[in-house]
């Protein structure tokens, strides 16, 4: 043993005398070639390693006169070129090991070795395999020469090697087509990966029919040929290719394929009676196709089963379809709610009928404590005869690995798994659908005066309407599918109804605090504006402004239908963080609550600023305190209800703190949508203008048809005093209220019925 030392040359003269020599190892030197004159002198030498040094070159007859060697490894040199009777003399060898050179052309020079058996030579830089490249080799067992840049690969290459049981070829991007493998029949495993083969020729099995291990992944295959003829086929890779369908005659009467990798390709179409035959069959892997149905026949003993990525497949599968699965991966967690994963739901048997399983349980590391029934506590104190009893009964009754598992996002009976959150939604509904539609009425109907920010307020009632709306839809699916929500979740998610409603609600909540922030700039504006031209901003621009807000609110609910966020993620159709989101959509969510959050900063430091001059006096003008006061109220109540969404989507996306999915879900169904509700509320109870606005609506109605123009004309004085735009100065209201006996005012006001608290000074 001469290894790992830094060895550069090798005398002559220094193996002189050792005849009996049979094991040198000389890797991991400084050598930069073969000491040629030195291993002349070992004529009984078996294995030799050259290994790990910085040889460049084998010239002629290197080795002329070790006909005993068996083994010799030269990989991970530098070798990139070698003589064409470099291997001359070598009668015996039987492992030749050429792996991690550069060499830069197939070794011709192995046409000698007429016993050798195993030859390797991957990562080289060889981009040809010439025609007949082995016909000196006829006991070749194994070959790997992948991660090598082959461009051409001869079809008679691997001919006549009747002992070849392994060919391993990676990596050879352009080969086109499948190689002819004529007389090679005994080849057991074969693998072509990372090629461009597009077509398999017909007659590949009658050429092969010893091959128990084909992987043919990373290829462009587009169809099949019969696998008819390969009779002892076991394993079988065809993923990442191009395959559309799977024909009736593709696998039939193979009895030993145990184990079929198909996923990563276009597969549309399986016919019923594919996997008829396919007896042995275990592991079947489907992942990523496009797949609507999935024959059964034939795949009852499937334990592994990969489903995953074929959104169009959402059947339901029963427990009797697969009675011997261990690991199930479907599309669709609602799939999963037939083996137990949540109660009631496709149940075959009294212990599923009994058993609640929680989500430890559901943990597949976990799943020890489902071998004790009942004893989740105290399973430790089983005697050994109860102990027994429950493993039997393990055996009888195997768990199932299926994922994605059910949860409060993910159903299995009820969308609304509480009658707290589905009370609470309804309420949320009636209360937002019917109070935003009388603040609309009141304000848009109503023949007072609209100003610019009672224009904007019933803006605000128009989105909370929708909001209310696009929860309705939610809980009308909650009703009508209340008890099996499984069956039809998956189809809920993937429909239009669900992107109807995720637009919706995006489109409302987005466009109520659009609105609510030009509300408060407008406030601010607009006292600026007539402390300092005698006017306020006009009712055109401020429609302008929120056909704005409305453009960029479309925007934003848009977004999602094109791949930026996601409405489908959850059955609340909601672009919002839930556990195991896609990172797609927690950045459109992140974006989201960011702009939001700058809105409720803006209005904030703007009102904050609004109040500081009124409180200073500054402005000489008097305008409406009351929707002032209102907008105030908004503005508290929506930036208090939106702080536990901004907490929640943060703590999603720096993992700060552990929520549990219940409790995002009624953040997400009750609170998120609560100001919907809460906002037309506060005008109809504290807000004076919609008692004057109703009482105006009512005499209107009573007094139709009666005195048209007298009445309007009486109804447009009287509520003169609503608008914002009212440009009375402080002084003048000051000696109003403060001198009206010596003025004679307050009989003069007495005189008109004036709405009360429709005209509030800013100043008190």
């Amino acid at each position: 043993r001469l290894d790992a030392n830094l060895i550069s040359v090798v005398p002559d003269q220094s193996f002189e005398g050792l005849l009996s020599l049979r094991h040198l190892w000389l890797d991991d030197n400084a050598l930069t070639e073969i000491p040629v004159r030195a291993l002349n002198h070992l004529p009984a030498l078996q294995a030799m390693t050259l290994a790990l040094n910085q040889i460049w070159h084998i010239p002629d007859f290197a080795f002329q006169n070790l006909s005993s060697l068996v083994v010799l490894h030269l990989h991970n040199n530098r070798i990139q070129s070698l003589g064409a009777n470099g291997f001359d003399g070598l009668h015996s060898l039987e492992t030749l090991d050429l792996n991690y050179n550069e060499l830069l052309e197939f070794p011709g020079a192995i046409r000698t070795l007429g016993r050798l058996q195993e030859l390797g030579f991957h990562n080289n830089n060889i981009k040809a395999i010439p025609e007949n490249a082995f016909v000196g080799n006829p006991l070749l067992q194994t070959i790997h020469f992948y991660d090598n840049p082959i461009q051409f690969v001869g079809q008679s290459a691997f001919q006549y090697l009747p002992k070849l049981h392994t060919l391993s070829l990676n990596g050879a991007t352009d080969i086109r087509e499948f190689p002819d493998l004529k007389g090679t029949t005994s080849l057991e495993v074969l693998t072509l990966t990372r090629a461009g083969i597009h077509f398999l020729p017909r007659r590949m099995c009658q050429q092969l029919p010893s091959l128990r291990v084909l992987e043919l992944s990373h290829n462009q295959i587009e169809e099949l040929p019969s696998f008819h003829r390969c009779q002892q086929l076991e394993e079988l890779g065809l993923q990442h290719n191009k395959i559309h369908e799977i024909r009736a005659d593709t696998f039939v009467q193979l009895m030993a394929l145990r184990s079929m990798q198909v996923f990563w390709n276009c597969i549309q179409f399986i016919h019923p009676e594919a996997f008829v035959t396919l007896r042995s069959l275990t592991k079947l892997d489907l992942t990523d196709n496009q797949l609507a149905t999935l024959p059964l026949d034939g795949l009852a003993g499937l334990t592994h089963l990969k489903l995953q990525g074929n959104p169009a497949l959402s059947e339901p599968f029963t427990k009797e379809s697969f009675p011997k699965m261990r690991v199930l991966e479907v599309p669709y967690a609602y799939q999963c709610c037939a083996y137990g994963s949540c109660s009631s739901f496709f149940r075959v048997s009294s212990q599923w009928e009994a058993e609640d399983m929680s989500p430890e349980e559901e943990d597949p590391h976990k799943r020890t404590l489902e071998l004790f029934p009942g004893h989740a506590d105290n399973h430790y104190d089983l005697d050994a005869d109860d102990l027994q009893l429950d493993l039997e009964e393990a055996k009888l009754h195997p768990t199932i690995q299926c994922t994605p598992s059910p949860g409060p996002f993910k159903p299995c009976e009820h969308l609304f798994e509480s009658w707290i959150i589905r009370l609470g939604v309804w309420v949320i509904v009636l209360v937002s659908v019917l109070c935003n539609g009388l603040v609309i009425l009141a304000v848009f109907a109503s023949p007072s005066y609209l100003s610019p920010v009672k224009f904007l307020v019933g803006s605000i009632a128009g989105a909370n309407m929708l909001t209310g709306i696009s929860c309705s839809m939610l809980a009308l699916v909650d009703s009508l599918t209340y008890g099996h929500f499984a069956r039809f979740g998956a189809r809920w998610e993937t429909g239009a109804g669900c992107r109807v409603t995720g637009f919706l609600s995006v489109l409302a909540s987005q466009a109520a605090i659009f609105l609510l922030t030009l509300a408060a700039v407008q406030c601010s504006l607009s006292a600026s504006c007539v402390r300092g031209y005698g006017k306020s901003p006009s009712l055109g621009k401020v429609k302008a402004a929120a056909c704005c807000c409305l453009l960029l609110s479309s925007v934003a609910a848009v977004l999602p239908l094109f791949s930026i966020g996601e409405y489908g993620a959850s059955p609340l159709c909601l672009p919002y963080p839930i556990p195991e989101g896609k990172p797609a959509t927690l950045g459109f969510t992140v974006a989201l609550v960011m702009t939001n959050m700058l809105c409720f900063l803006t209005i904030t430091g703007t009102y904050i600023r609004l109040y500081c001059n009124l409180l200073k006096g500054e402005f000489s003008a008097v305008w409406d305190c009351a929707m002032v006061k209102h907008v105030a109220w908004l503005i508290f109540t929506n930036c208090l209800l939106y702080c536990p969404v901004a907490f929640l989507t943060f703590s999603s996306t720096l993992n700060l703190f552990l929520i549990t999915p219940e409790v995002i879900k009624s953040i997400l169904l009750v609170v998120l949508p609560l100001p919907a509700c809460l906002n037309p509320l506060l005008y109809l109870l504290f807000n004076p203008h919609f008692r004057d606005d109703f009482r105006l609506l009512r005499q209107k109605g009573q007094d139709k048809g009666s005195f048209p123009q007298s009445c309007r004309a009486d109804d447009m004085e009287k509520s003169s005093y609503d608008s914002t735009q009212a440009l009375v100065n402080f002084s003048d209201i000051d000696h109003m209220f403060e001198t009206p006996d010596s003025l004679g005012v307050r009989p003069i006001l007495d005189s008109y019925s004036f709405p009360s608290m429709t005209l509030i000074p800013c100043q008190q």
